[in-house]
């Protein structure tokens, strides 16, 4: 038996904070499974300022970039020792941390991802061995390097469901069928719900009530937003923020439009392309993960529009899944094994992918 303690980071598009997940990670060389025990989580808020300059790095130069990589880079080793010392955890005991790093620009066509939050400043602030940037090994095999949670569906989760939907800035899902697994971006989610929210006031619309309280409905924009040639694509397929912020978002930049019928409008749109790909893949049962789980007015909408199985887990796997598959994808590259798998990102090989920074 193999096993590895990591300490996995993981920082979403939203900027609402840095999960920290420490898990015991545990491998049958004779069974050749894989499988986990989440010992601590929390997530911590960013400051305020930091949080602003990530949601507007990309529009500064490259200089100010490589300060703020440093910047985060440094709190995020500050924050997993303020984790460490909270949770009363044995330094010494710890492997590895896999940190995700925060994206700023994801732009597969042209071999080019980036997330930041450097490495060696995080294995020099904790002292502990540090492995990060997941996804452009896969980019440069030509792959999409995205999406990389399936991997965790695949050997970690798959007894829970046979499909896993994660509704995070991005809506992605992972589609298990015997041996053979598909996985890819679906559509935009708490990125548009989230900004439709702010412009109203609030910071996300809390269970869907913003959504939920106005009758409006526009099928001509959500017509016209399941229109958009990504839809039309086959699969391995992958977002970011640049396709969100160029193709979808000036179709909705309507000034005749209140800033609650748009949000109306991305709730009609989300679920119809989420509920669409479902009823495509046939599922029987499909897990929800990520903050858009706790949407029960964007579940309600999924759920109407298909009869799959919807299982909500615990609000550990819901807050923290990321986390821990990004901490598996350290223990993967510890062991020497894939972790980027090239069926999912389209890549010309599976690969293990991940620098390794050392204090």
């Amino acid at each position: 038996m193999i096993s590895y303690h990591i300490i996995g980071v993981m920082s979403g598009t939203s900027t609402d904070g840095l999960d920290i997940a420490f898990v015991l990670f545990e491998f049958d060389e004779n069974k050749k499974l894989w499988t986990h025990n989440l010992l601590h989580s929390k997530m911590y808020d960013y400051p305020t300022d930091l949080s602003q300059k990530l949601k507007h790095a990309k529009e500064i130069n490259g200089l100010s970039l490589k300060r703020l990589d440093n910047e985060l880079g440094r709190f995020i080793g500050e924050t997993i020792n303020q984790f460490i010392n909270e949770q009363k955890i044995d330094r010494s005991t710890i492997d590895a941390i896999a940190s995700h790093g925060h994206t700023i620009f994801h732009l597969p066509n042209e071999k080019l991802t980036l997330q930041i939050g450097n490495g060696q400043f995080i294995a020099s602030t904790t002292k502990i061995r540090t492995i990060t940037n997941f996804r452009e090994k896969d980019v440069v095999y030509g792959g999409q390097g995205a999406p990389l949670v399936p991997i965790g569906d695949l050997l970690l989760f798959a007894s829970y469901a046979q499909s896993f939907l994660n509704l995070g800035g991005f809506a992605n899902i992972t589609h298990i069928s015997g041996n053979q697994i598909l996985a890819y971006d679906i559509c935009p989610c708490n990125l548009p719900l989230n900004k439709y929210a702010t412009l109203i006031g609030y910071p996300y619309d809390h269970n869907g009530e913003l959504g939920k309280s106005i009758s409006y409905h526009n099928e001509g924009l959500v017509k016209t937003l399941n229109n958009l040639p990504f839809y039309a694509k086959s699969h391995p397929k992958s977002l970011g923020a640049e396709w969100f912020e160029n193709n979808f978002s000036p179709l909705l930049d309507i000034d005749e439009l209140t800033a609650q019928e748009k949000l109306k409008i991305c709730y009609d749109h989300i679920s119809e392309q989420i509920s669409l790909n479902i009823n495509k893949l046939g599922a029987k049962d499909v897990l929800i993960t990520g903050g858009g789980a706790k949407n029960k007015y964007l579940i309600e909408c999924i759920q109407a529009k298909t009869s799959v199985n919807i299982i909500i887990p615990d609000t550990l796997v819901i807050d923290f899944k990321e986390a821990i598959v990004f901490g598996f994808l350290g223990a993967l590259h510890l062991a020497n094994q894939p972790n980027c798998l090239r069926e999912v990102t389209g890549a010309y090989q599976d690969s293990i992918s991940g620098n390794v920074y050392y204090p």
